[in-house]
């Protein structure tokens, strides 16, 4: 969750306006459904009994948990790294999302990083800390969250490190590999006249299912070995639900990094609003981007029921919003791939220097900042 809300500061139920609306989501496998009772304060031993027998490792891996190190064999000598955190209460709320959709977030995220660089997804170490009364269930559903969207990829989760805290903390780091004849795509190759283009077909779902989280009037309910339930308070948009399970879990095309995307003068994942994002890519490469209002329009439209409701601006979590995880890459302007829309064009700079405009004009607010 891309905005910082302390501990406490969310009611744990939703708000009351008017009835309640209930959406399940998902169903479990026999594979994936928890294999033991949700007991607290068992040892490390016994939890990762439960965690280890849902990896599924790929032939690339040599040695998996159980050593010191996992050790994977690379493709090509080029590694590409990144790491990144989940913490509860500032990226996630409990009562808002389940463990496993908190790991595939975790895992996205992650994988997320390499493919805009250009590389394929190779492993995935974890780190979890948890205070001492966490479920087992919570760990064992991490797992299987971090584990299927890593496989989703053709990525392993190879192994990590378990530990006590005073909150849920959930940390990833991803591996992968660029060939050697691939130039690694970096944020700083744009040209002037070049396409800036989103590998999404919409932007501002996971802002729009922040805001709900926000508001509180979303309740996660997830009875053992059943479907998650999204409760929903006094909403009427028939999307909430989809948008608030967006925000928890985004699933983004990321083989469009290490696909079409490797022909990018240059890239980044989506994590921090359009407009941010943008800005990095401008500043990188001494440009202004041009975001175009008319491309972006398509964007905003199915999100201004939602936005009435509640008292939101659909432009604020179309151009501000994070957490998509989307491709969002330069092109030539007659080279953007399938896969790819076109959100704007990048000019030379005027005398502000590089920037990011909407129609020729400035834009107010700003995406996500952790220490803003």
């Amino acid at each position: 969750m891309a905005g910082e809300t302390p501990p406490g500061s969310t009611p744990e139920t939703p708000h009351e306006p008017g009835a309640a609306r209930t959406h399940e989501h998902g169903t479990a496998t026999s594979r994936e459904r928890s294999t033991a009772p949700a007991e607290a304060g068992a040892g490390e031993a016994a939890l990762l009994a439960r965690m280890l027998p849902h990896l599924t490792l790929g032939p690339e891996v040599e040695v998996g948990p159980g050593d010191d190190a996992a050790v994977v064999s690379l493709p090509s000598p080029r590694l590409v790294a990144t790491t990144d955190t989940l913490v509860e209460g500032f990226d996630f709320l409990p009562h808002t999302t389940t463990a496993r959709w908190i790991g595939r977030k975790a895992a996205v995220q992650n994988l997320a990083d390499v493919a805009a660089m250009g590389a394929r997804p190779l492993a995935l170490v974890s780190a979890i800390s948890a205070p001492a009364s966490t479920a087992p269930a919570v760990f064992e559903e991490l797992t299987i969250g971090l584990t299927a969207r890593a496989e989703a990829e053709g990525a392993s989760l190879v192994g990590g490190d378990l530990g006590r805290a005073d909150r849920l903390t959930v940390t990833v780091t991803a591996l992968g590999s660029l060939p050697l004849e691939q130039a690694p795509v970096r944020r700083s190759g744009a040209r002037a006249g070049d396409v800036l283009a989103i590998g999404s077909p919409r932007l501002g779902r996971s802002a729009a299912g922040l805001a709900l989280v926000l508001s509180g009037r979303v309740l996660l309910r997830t009875p053992r070995g059943g479907r998650p339930t999204i409760v929903l308070g006094g909403i009427q948009e028939p999307s909430a639900a989809e948008l608030v399970q967006w925000h928890d879990a985004p699933e983004p095309d990321l083989s469009l990094g290490w696909g079409a995307g490797r022909a990018a003068h240059a890239m980044m994942d989506l994590s921090d609003g359009l407009v941010r994002d943008g800005g990095r890519l401008a500043r990188a490469s001494g440009l202004t981007a041009d975001l175009d209002p008319t491309a972006l329009e398509a964007d905003v439209a199915p999100l201004t029921a939602l936005a009435a409701e509640l008292d939101a601006d659909p432009w604020d979590w179309v151009l501000h919003g994070g957490e998509e995880h989307a491709m969002l890459a330069a092109f030539a302007p007659d080279a953007v791939p399938q896969g790819f829309r076109p959100v704007g064009r990048f000019r030379p700079c005027g005398p502000e220097g590089p920037t990011v405009l909407l129609g020729g004009r400035a834009i107010s607010g700003a995406g996500f900042d952790h220490f803003a």
